[in-house]
């Protein structure tokens, strides 16, 4: 770890565990510094270990027995009101600590409810009181959990501003307070809940996009964002210019994108972008654009 000047300090108190260090990690070092780790808290866990081991903790399964919809959980999420929310391929359920509340797609045309069953995705909006929900083929819904009512937002051809598919396959949030919305066939739209209008970002209007097919994205709040693709690599789009960067895999060259297989991007406290791959998490390296692989 010669590139980095690193202060770690493990203190044991109350069975806590408090690292500090002098300086953010550059992501070339990191892998090293997380082996490191990996012995350092070892040893200073140790103790803590030993006692918790002397306490009884139980883990408990929650399925279909329990009254969830279904056991194929695809999105998990907690609301402001302390409530969890859990998205299935069949349904949407609210979990209060011990009974489950379900919710389906309404039977009726105007009633209340889902617009489909088979969902993709959940995310607690940062300000306002819904739970959106992301489904498979039946658009964008979200449960305004303060007024007990659905919002429903699907694709249509004569209006330019709806959502560009209904194919929804994440969401997060968004730096100017709106919604990220990644589609599995339209690349990726801006949610303003509340204009209700989207705002489109794919190869037809971001030079340099690679592919529609969306899987996750990060905002960087930095005028930035960071898309992982299906077969499409990884891109950065400049929000401002609608310009993309599409990394790719590059056979043999050092510190390149291994696989263009990028199912998840999180942009951690530090602001460090990680992705999840199909061959492992990476570190993306914004100095020098390189990747990390940080499995084997």
């Amino acid at each position: 770890m010669t590139e980095i000047s690193l202060i770690i300090l493990l203190l044991l108190k109350e069975n806590r565990l408090i690292l500090t260090c002098n300086t953010i990690p550059t992501p070339t070092s990191m892998k090293n510094l997380f082996r490191s780790l990996q012995i350092l808290l070892l040893i200073a866990l140790s103790p803590t270990l030993a006692a918790a081991a002397a306490h009884d903790f139980t883990v408990s399964h929650v399925g279909v027995e329990r009254g969830l919809s279904n056991n194929h959980v695809v999105g998990i999420v907690q609301d402001k009101q302390g409530f969890i929310w859990i998205a299935t391929d069949e349904g949407l359920n609210r979990f209060d600590g011990h009974n489950f509340k379900t919710f389906f797609k309404a039977e009726l045309p105007g009633s209340d409810g889902l617009t489909g069953n088979e969902l993709n995705a959940l995310l607690d909006d940062p300000t306002r009181p819904i739970i959106w929900i992301a489904t498979q083929r039946a658009g964008l819904n979200g449960y305004d959990y303060q007024n007990d009512r659905f919002l429903s937002f699907r694709h249509s051809d004569t209006d330019p501003a709806s959502l560009i598919t209904d194919d929804v396959t994440s969401l997060s949030a968004a730096a100017d307070g709106g919604i990220w919305v990644t589609t599995f066939w339209g690349g990726i739209d801006h949610f303003d809940p509340d204009a209700q209008v989207f705002t489109h970002y794919n190869a037809s209007n971001v030079k340099g996009f690679p592919a529609s097919a969306v899987w996750s994205v990060a905002d960087g709040n930095d005028g930035y964002l960071y898309v992982g693709h299906e077969h499409g690599g990884f891109s950065i789009i400049d929000l401002d210019r609608r310009t993309a960067r599409n990394f790719m895999p590059e056979p043999g060259k050092p510190g390149s994108l291994p696989t263009p297989n990028i199912h998840k991007v999180y942009r951690d406290s530090v602001n460090n972008i990680w992705l999840g791959s199909s061959l492992g998490p990476l570190l993306f390296n914004q100095e020098d654009s390189s990747f990390t692989p940080l499995g084997k």
